[in-house]
């Protein structure tokens, strides 16, 4: 059986995982609780639990507003968020 977790990125591009699960959905649900990591790691995002974690790995679920970041590489969508200018960011997160 599959098994997967999240994957929440940082403005400047830096990347954590955390909440494993059986589903995407389930992995979803949790992001919804997570307290105040929201802050320090706005966009998040699903891969799939290989137990170690490399860059490689390809984006299974990504939130709004970088859907489209879903199939392409961790390392990929932490090189976009970490490129894009501070003024777009403040945007993306309603600010």
């Amino acid at each position: 059986m599959k098994e997967y977790k999240a994957i929440l990125f940082a403005p400047d591009g830096d990347w954590v995982t955390d909440f494993t699960s059986s589903s995407i959905e389930e992995v979803i649900g949790k992001l919804c609780d997570r307290g105040s990591l929201w802050y320090f790691y706005p966009f998040e995002g699903v891969i799939v639990n290989h137990g170690v974690t490399r860059s490689n790995q390809f984006i299974v679920n990504m939130a709004p507003p970088f859907h489209f970041l879903k199939g392409k590489s961790i390392k990929t969508a932490s090189t976009f968020i970490g490129k894009l200018p501070l003024k777009n960011l403040k945007e993306l997160l309603g600010g």
